[in-house]
């Protein structure tokens, strides 16, 4: 007989030795006789003769009612138990059976009429298997897509394990081998006849089949006489002592795929963009395909493609300008040449369109063709600049126009532009720069550059020359952030209020020579990128399977957002330092949200796209070679039958519970 719940006997065994000595006591203070003092006791001498005559009597009438609670409390573990006839024999065997739901198993080309997906086939042929368990056998159903995800534990229960194949989904997300493998090791360490059956079309890297090991770890003799061990990489599969076989699904090899999507802006003009598109035919035959890239709904790009078998094509599209969508696709449509593609899923892919938006800028300093050169390269700003005594008169007489960004040089005035305009100070001085002014460093030299921020992207500041730095106080409990250090002492800063982004550098243009260095202009654009919320424009896709993490601007302070799926499906993720990371599962455009008090704080969207060449080849292995050794096909066993007793268990509970009841109200045991 096999014990099917996942609960320890020793466990039971407490549970049960607990309500047997609670049930005692319970029986005892049943017996408990009530006390009472009566008058004239001589009259209760002959009651009490007549009552020691039946008092053993008596007693084994509770006793059986002792009993009687006693089988009624045992029968109900056993059957919390779940036991099962048809118990664990010596060639009895622990099983994880591994389904492949990975992207490659929404191939359409199983059934009779090739009209049936993979990852169906794959599914009746794991009903097979199990058709063919024995009783004793203790089986494990686990999904691989791109994470491992067991759907059983073990048992024998097989009208469960149908139930767990029947929600297994395919994802859009390749498989991962390697991490499958290792979590079904481990669920069959210390199991006696381990066994691993892997159901898929073995569409799988040769890194991650490379990944296990047949020997486990070593043993050899150290130089003082000592075993020492000889451990496998922490990245490889211990598979010793487990028989590892190999179920192949799918027909179909001819496939045209998109592997690998991504559009930028240029940095010099951030109205045009250019889009890069990968495409491969992963057929053995000639295909023509027809290119369509589209912003949104409308068809900005038609091509043709002729692709030899094997063939890899690169295709960029320069100086493509803006539209209202921000959303492009890309699309792979078949021609009537009488070529199949049984896998529709890599045919599309997504990339996001930074936003097409002009941003207005007002300089306010005195004459300095430096920082005016650096603000004319850049075709997409509209800059003004004022004087100090200019901006004044223009703020004071409510005539100053709104602008995106307002930088201040050498200047740091009482009342500045209203929000949301962002500020960016070059050597603030006096009580209303941004941030208190701590000291001074003469010939100053940066040390430390953020590796986060976007304003720091990309930026080498230590062979810039400074005759002076002033530096700042810093308050990170309030997210400010330090930019710069020399040494320990924050010489830029960053924070924001409320709708507003402000950046501080304790250095204007005079006394020293960045402006002579690339750094200069990069800042300038990383800083006008940040304000502008474009700070991710050269990172616009990412891979489905695996782990984004993505900046959501001005999030300090919250812990998740909220992720909406590409098909609706809503989902949290976790957000720490700025950074939401979640895992995309589906092809398409993701929509994060950052909710605070009750109002939206930021919100980003994220496009995803399979851009896997692995999944993409969908020729079936009908062999498959892990760490060198060939996997044989599973054994079809014998099944033999199989018979669940809780039901009869319970049955012989609700009995008991009916004879208990009758002897209680027929006065028998009380």
């Amino acid at each position: 007989m096999n014990l099917l719940a996942p609960i320890a006997t020793s466990t039971i065994a407490t549970v049960a030795a607990v309500l047997a000595g609670l049930l005692v006591i319970a029986y005892i203070l049943k017996m408990r006789r009530r006390h009472f003092e009566v008058p004239f006791s001589t009259l209760w001498q002959r009651v009490l003769k007549e009552k020691e005559a039946t008092s053993l009597w008596r007693h084994l009438k509770r006793l059986l009612s002792l009993l009687l609670l006693v089988a009624i409390v045992g029968l109900l573990l056993v059957a919390a138990l779940e036991p099962e006839f048809g118990g664990a024999r010596e060639e009895s065997r622990a099983v994880v059976i591994i389904v492949d739901a990975s992207a490659s198993m929404k191939t359409i080309d199983e059934g009779d009429e090739g009209k049936d997906s993979r990852l169906d086939a794959a599914i009746e042929q794991v009903g097979l298997l199990l058709d063919g368990m024995s009783a004793g056998d203790a089986i494990m159903i686990m999904r691989m897509d791109g994470r491992a995800t067991p759907l059983s534990r073990f048992h024998g229960d097989l009208a469960k394990h149908r139930k767990a194949l029947s929600t297994i989904k395919a994802s859009d997300t390749p498989a991962s081998l390697t991490t499958s493998l290792g979590a079904a090791a481990d669920a069959l360490r210390w199991r006696k006849n381990p066994l691993i059956i892997l159901v898929g079309d073995g569409a799988y890297p040769e890194d991650a089949l490379a990944s296990a090991t047949w020997n486990g770890s070593e043993e050899t003799p150290s130089s003082e006489g000592t075993p020492s061990f000889v451990h496998k990489e922490l990245a490889t599969v211990d598979l010793e002592g487990i028989d590892v076989r190999y179920q192949p699904v799918g027909q179909a090899t001819d496939n045209v795929g998109i592997i690998s999507f991504n559009v930028r802006r240029y940095i010099s003009n951030k109205l045009n963009y250019e889009v890069f598109i990968e495409i491969q035919n992963f057929s053995k035959e000639p295909v023509t395909r027809r290119l369509v890239l589209f912003s949104g709904d409308s068809e900005i790009n038609v091509k043709e493609l002729q692709l030899a078998p094997g063939q890899k094509i690169t295709k960029i599209y320069p100086d493509l300008g803006g539209g209202d969508d921000s959303v492009l696709r890309a699309q792979i449509e078949t021609i009537d040449d009488g070529a199949s593609d049984a896998f529709a899923l890599d045919d599309e892919a997504w990339a996001l369109m930074p936003e097409n938006k002009r941003q207005t800028v007002l300089l306010v300093s005195e004459d300095n063709l430096y920082m005016e050169g650096a603000l004319l390269i850049f075709e997409h700003l509209d800059v003004d600049k004022l004087t100090p005594a200019e901006y004044e008169t223009a703020l004071t007489s409510g005539e100053l126009p709104t602008y995106d960004a307002a930088i201040y040089h050498g200047y740091a005035p009482e009342n500045v532009v209203p929000a949301p305009t962002h500020l960016l100070y070059f050597k603030p001085f006096g009580p209303h720069s941004p941030f208190p002014i701590h000291g001074t460093l003469e010939r100053g030299r940066i040390t430390q550059v953020s590796q986060t921020h976007p304003v720091t992207r990309w930026l080498e500041m230590d062979d810039v020359n400074f005759d002076v730095l002033d530096t700042f106080s810093v308050d990170t409990s309030a997210a400010e952030v330090a930019l710069f250090k020399s040494i320990r002492s924050p010489v830029a800063a960053a924070k924001k209020e409320g709708r507003r982004k402000v950046a501080a550098f304790g250095f204007g243009l005079q006394g020293t020579d960045i402006m002579l260095r690339v750094a200069f202009p990069l800042l300038m654009v990383n800083t006008l990128d940040w304000f502008a919320g474009a700070d991710s424009d050269l990172i616009t896709t990412y891979t489905t399977g695996r782990p984004a993490r993505v900046p959501l601007d001005g999030t300090y302070g919250i812990s998740e957002v909220a992720v909406t799926t590409p098909s609706g499906a809503q989902q949290k993720a976790p957000l720490r330092e700025g950074y939401a990371t979640f895992f995309a599962a589906e092809v398409g455009v993701h929509k994060l949200v950052a909710m605070q008090g009750g109002e939206e704080v930021a919100e980003i969207q994220v496009a995803a796209n399979l851009s896997n060449a692995f999944e993409s080849d969908i020729e079936p292995s009908a062999e498959l070679l892990l760490a060198g050794q060939k996997l044989e096909r599973p054994v079809p066993g014998t099944a033999t039958p199989r018979q669940s007793l809780w039901i009869y268990l319970c049955l012989m509970v609700l009995l008991l519970l009916l004879v208990e009841w009758y002897t209680f109200n027929r006065r028998i045991t009380v």
